[in-house]
């Protein structure tokens, strides 16, 4: 067992036939706001034609927050914009643009002007435990580009048994399930086929970022992120009030 300064991680190598590999470590809700844009001429302002949003999709965590801007056409267009959301039990707009994420779900945010130009961005609201997902992901990737290897592709599958991994890490922090069963058992409880597999593990590390880091500066556990056979990658994470508090996993298949 190898333990950091910032984190605990176990990295354990086992064959395995194929060569597998394992190493530890509703109604809307609506808002207006009014655009006035003062004309150099003597004329009457324009009625828009188009408004148009600076986001088309966006992805929010849940609590968090974003503002979506609104750009009126013509530019001495004089408007009152009406914000609404599609379902506010997913995300609510304020008067200002201002997006915010309830549950996770999606929900439309539309912005109207007075004579009914519209346009609409589609929100997809996540909770914490898919963002830290997704952030491993991401930075597991950008360290297999920088060594000229493929990016691996995360699936439904092996998401949804690393998260099962993370929970029984919580309970027993090894490569043995809590079962008494070798961690890839778990690979075929979620009918996942592989040639080779691997799994990284690691518990007290706050942040994606961390994580990652321990992993990448302990040799096994970066061998795994970096073994140029794997091609799908699940994350699971888990928060505990006890123990070491987070818990992180990733499964890998080829």
């Amino acid at each position: 067992m190898n333990i950091l300064k910032k984190g605990i991680c176990i990295v354990m190598t086992l064959a395995m036939a194929q060569c597998i590999g394992m190493t530890a470590f509703t109604p809307a809700s609506a808002a207006t706001t009014e655009v006035k844009t003062v004309s150099t001429s003597a004329t009457t302002a324009a009625k828009p034609t188009k408004v148009t949003l600076n986001k088309t999709s966006a992805t929010l965590t849940v609590g968090k927050t974003m503002t979506l801007k609104a750009t009126v056409t013509p530019k001495n267009a004089s408007t009152k914009l009406t914000w609404t959301s599609s379902n506010k039990k997913i995300a609510t707009v304020d008067s200002s643009g201002k997006v915010k994420g309830v549950k996770a779900g999606t929900a439309t945010i539309t912005v109207k002007t007075s004579n009914g130009k519209s346009a609409s961005c589609k929100v997809t609201v996540i909770t914490k435990q898919q963002e830290y997902i997704n952030e491993v992901v991401r930075l597991v990737n950008v360290e297999r580009t920088k060594r000229g290897l493929s990016k691996l592709t995360a699936t439904t599958a092996l998401t949804n048994a690393a998260n099962k991994r993370a929970t029984e890490i919580h309970t027993k922090f090894s490569h043995t399930r809590p079962n008494g069963k070798a961690w890839s058992t778990v690979l075929k409880d979620y009918k996942i086929s592989y040639s080779t597999s691997g799994e990284n593990i690691a518990a007290g590390y706050a942040t994606p970022a961390a994580v990652v880091k321990g992993w990448m500066e302990s040799p096994g556990h970066k061998s795994n992120i970096l073994n140029k056979n794997y091609k799908k990658i699940g994350v699971g994470y888990a928060s505990y009030k006890d123990g070491y508090g987070s818990y992180w996993t990733q499964l890998f298949i080829g």
